[in-house]
């Protein structure tokens, strides 16, 4: 056991390697200690609650039909198309008040001819907490894809 302020030896010790959740100590000498380490128990586990992906892909399907649907692909229309669709979506997720997820939404609009596109991306992230929502939407001139990622802070 890890020595508190008080020298009781009752503070638990955290795993070889794991961060430390900041104490809610307030006191005189409660401070920081050594190391620029603060005190108090071991971190949380994970998120309280998953973060909804079925709830944010209706969310994208939603979003981008009721912009897209009739739209015809304009380059300078569909490029201020698509700050609008990520604010919008952006700020429905964060509607549905998931606690401690850093949410990340990138959206692509571009026009449909007979050609192929492959649109990749890369986080480093945690795959026991963190996730991602994706939708692809099509009309007769344009394609969109929307991806909402979801990061877990704790």
């Amino acid at each position: 056991m890890r020595r508190g302020p008080g020298g009781s030896g009752t503070e638990p010790r955290c795993p070889p390697g794991s961060p430390r959740r900041p104490s809610t100590a307030s006191g005189p000498g409660e401070g920081e200690r050594g190391g620029g380490e603060r005190g108090g128990g071991c971190p949380l586990t994970g998120p309280a609650e998953r973060f909804p992906v079925g709830a944010v892909e209706a969310i994208l399907r939603d979003v981008l039909r009721g912009h897209l649907q009739e739209l015809p692909y304009e380059p300078g229309t569909c490029r201020e198309m698509a700050k609008t669709i990520a604010e919008v979506i952006k700020a429905r997720v964060k509607a549905l008040l998931v606690p401690r997820y850093k949410i990340v939404v990138v959206t692509h609009i571009g026009q449909l001819n007979e050609q192929s596109m492959q649109i990749g991306s890369r986080c480093l992230w945690d795959p026991a907490t963190d996730t991602f929502s994706s939708y692809v939407f099509k009309n007769t001139s344009l394609f969109a894809l929307a991806n909402v990622y979801a990061v877990y802070f704790e």
